[in-house]
């Protein structure tokens, strides 16, 4: 039987573990309201010990066991219905220990946040889903494959933090999907040259197959104008879904679009460095310059800069040109 936790010392927790991470994603918290905010620390810290469980040192059957035990733990806490998993918890290596203890510490806050903004317990399970499929599947053959990866990894996140932030109306299902979806797979042409050094493809066969290309191509790159083109159709692609994505914003609460706002736009303007050098990626990790980061930080924290903020954002209205 777990230990129990006050909802006060596991927020306590998850914003200790929340500031420590030193990520962007946390600092734009503080454009919410308090409340709000509460329940974005409960969820990131959430998000943050699923990833640690999946990234550990561990063999890989010890993460899965790991990352199951952690499934069944959420699905037996966040819902009634008993796991079908046959995990227990004395199966769990001790050598997780601490994992393991912030792993329940969290649930008080966690479960707290869910009832109060009305999470699916889905999403959250499809979080750990997600990291799952991360200790298998390295390589995809369909883009339909690679789409269901980030739906799990990226979109159940979103479609989490919607709830939150609160929206009117019907849920803006499939602009949040396509939305997460658009930023994994800016995440995934940044963090090229990484993944392969770790011998990870996350582009899908079909696609570097139709660019004449083969996996040792990706994995030890040389100038290649069809690595560029490979580059420049997956940013078409991902630029497709940001125009999506970006309908959310019609649906939030005002307190909510602050954050989206922020969040959408450094993605955006991460694939616009991408596109501005296709080659780059396959020898280092591009990002945003800290002149550009302060310029979204003023923009969004300084309500006379916020409410001059193009709507929709320029990049979508040069999308549309482009296209018409």
């Amino acid at each position: 039987m777990q230990r129990q936790y006050s909802i006060d010392a596991s927020y306590r927790l998850v914003r200790r573990i929340s500031r420590r991470s030193g990520s962007n994603f946390y600092r734009s918290f503080w454009l919410l309201p308090k409340p709000k905010r509460k329940a974005m620390t409960a969820l990131y810290a959430f998000a943050r010990v699923t990833d640690d469980l999946g990234d550990c040192d561990e063999p890989v059957e010890q993460r899965t066991l790991w990352l199951k035990w952690w499934r069944n733990v959420v699905q037996e806490n966040l819902t009634d219905m008993q796991s079908n998993s046959e995990i227990q918890l004395q199966q769990v290596d001790s050598a997780s220990d601490k994992l393991q203890q912030h792993a329940c510490q969290i649930l008080p806050a966690l479960r707290d946040a869910s009832r109060k903004y009305s999470i699916p317990t889905r999403y959250l399970l499809e979080i750990i889903d997600g990291v799952l499929a991360d200790q298998q599947k390295t390589r995809f053959d369909t883009y339909e494959q690679l789409e269901h990866y980030c739906y799990l990894v990226a979109s159940a996140v979103g479609l989490a933090c919607l709830h939150i932030w609160e929206f009117e109306g019907e849920l803006p299902e499939k602009a949040a999907v396509d939305c997460g979806i658009a930023f994994q797979l800016t995440n995934i042409l940044r963090d090229i040259s990484e993944d392969a050094q770790r011998g990870r493809i996350y582009l899908p066969r079909q696609h570097y197959l139709a660019h004449g290309l083969c996996e040792d191509d990706l994995l030890q790159p040389r100038a290649d104008d069809r690595l560029a083109h490979l580059i420049n159709e997956e940013i078409k692609r991902a630029e497709k879904l940001y125009e999506s994505g970006w309908q959310i914003w019609d649906t939030l609460s005002p307190d909510g679009k602050p954050m989206f706002s922020m969040m959408w736009r450094t993605y955006r303007r991460l694939l616009t460095r991408i596109a501005d050098n296709p080659r780059e990626v396959f020898h280092r990790r591009l990002g945003l310059s800290n002149r550009e980061k302060i310029g979204l930080v003023s923009q969004h924290f300084l309500p006379p800069m916020f409410k001059r903020l193009e709507v929709p954002p320029a990049e979508i209205a040069l999308s549309r040109n482009e296209t018409s």
